[in-house]
């Protein structure tokens, strides 16, 4: 279905750096479709776009992930299991419905029999386990898979929320929990956008300073092999994953006494895809942006860091602009200028134009180098950076 129209180039996937094993990587621009759907349509050039990036990421996937990768799923795999059935059969049977919340505000919790007590502490060890091997393999997408448990949880939270009063949804409806459905709906929408604006600026970035070129050629190839269609094509695949999955379990503990088993091995199916999806959305934007020396940020966020980097540079030494030796002009951690007091014999200081905090002598608003000698202004001996 699919053929490679050039040789392919070797590279190393950054995921796998630190076990230095070399890789086959291929660019999106040598990958050709056998069979176009704009034959019969021009209007389906952009499924055939998206087509063509699946099936890069799947070429990808193949020869970039190993043994380490799948076990990271099959620990989140675990994760889903082990919080979808009890071996005990409680929640088959529905529990107590009377008895809910963790103490002291309720006794729900103090309710689950001790195996299920087990399961649950063990299915939450599986998730923070995955978590953790997920920033072990994806440094670069740390804050961003955060955003994407989020967004996970706020998916579950407004099918929570659509089964209030409503326990058959979609085949019947209430609006109990409505406020809690839309804030829900928000919330997720809101994290997916700031996720892909994060990953599709810094790839920008990451762009433009890596593959400058007068030819501009060069530089639209280069952007077309970063391409976020197919990885976007993705994001929505997972979200409706985590949808269908979140709506199975919940459906399945709504009905009393309990739903249908087919709602069960759908939540664990999907779960799962939901898992192995997380893992393709964080690797892929670390595999196009190579080593970890660019952080996956939105324009804001990073203007935002400058801002801090900005401030951190105070406190500051004065420094002669002709000779760049020391001088007794400084800035302080709030970014005011200081100077210290020239008379003879006192140790004081203050800001340039005022009195001196010990002998109260005007301070002087120049300053005569001890090295080479040339007065210029206290403001030269200082950095242009603001305080702002």
């Amino acid at each position: 279905m699919y053929k490679l129209t050039q040789t392919t180039m070797a590279a190393s996937n950054p995921a796998e750096v630190s076990a230095n094993i070399s890789i086959k990587k291929i660019n999106l621009n040598e990958i050709e479709l056998n069979k176009n759907l704009t034959q019969f349509h021009p209007m389906f050039s952009k499924v055939d776009e998206l087509r063509k990036q699946i099936y890069y990421l799947s070429t990808l996937l193949k020869s970039t992930w190993g043994k380490s990768e799948i076990i990271t799923i099959f620990i989140g795999s675990l994760a889903v299991v082990l919080g979808a059935f009890t071996f005990d059969g409680e929640l088959s049977e529905g529990g107590d419905f009377l008895k809910v919340g963790i103490s002291p505000l309720g006794d729900g919790l103090s309710a689950i029999s001790p195996v299920s007590f087990f399961q649950l502490i063990l299915s939450l060890i599986c998730w923070i386990y995955f978590i953790y091997r997920l920033w072990e393999h994806y440094p670069l997408m740390k804050g961003q898979s955060v955003s994407l448990l989020f967004m996970w949880f706020s998916i579950t939270v407004m099918n929570i929320s659509l089964h209030q009063g409503a326990p058959s949804f979609p085949l019947e409806f209430s609006t109990d929990g409505i406020t809690i459905t839309l804030g829900s709906l928000i919330m997720s929408i809101f994290l997916g956008f700031v996720f892909t604006r994060a990953v599709v600026e810094t790839r920008d970035i990451h762009v433009e300073e890596k593959f400058q070129d007068p030819d501009p050629r060069v530089v639209a190839d280069a952007l077309y092999n970063h391409s976020l269609l197919g990885w976007v094509g993705i994001l929505f695949i997972w979200t409706a994953s985590c949808f269908v999955s979140s709506w199975a379990g919940t459906h399945y503990v709504s009905v009393r006494p309990h739903g249908s088993f087919i709602w069960q091995i759908t939540y664990i199916f999907f779960g799962i895809i939901s898992v192995a999806g997380m893992c393709i959305l964080l690797w892929y934007p670390q595999f196009l942006l190579g080593s970890g020396e660019i952080k996956i940020k939105s324009k804001r966020a990073r203007e935002i860091d400058d801002l801090e980097i900005t401030m951190n540079f105070f406190p500051e030494q004065g420094k002669c602009p002709e000779c760049n030796h020391h001088s007794s002009v400084s800035r302080d951690t709030e970014g005011l200028p200081k100077i210290k007091c020239p008379t003879e014999n006192c140790q004081g200081e203050g800001t340039i134009n005022t009195k001196c905090n010990l002998c109260s002598e005007k301070l002087p608003s120049r300053v005569i180098c001890t090295n080479c000698g040339v007065s210029s202004p206290a403001l030269k001996h200082l950095s242009d950076q603001e305080a702002w």
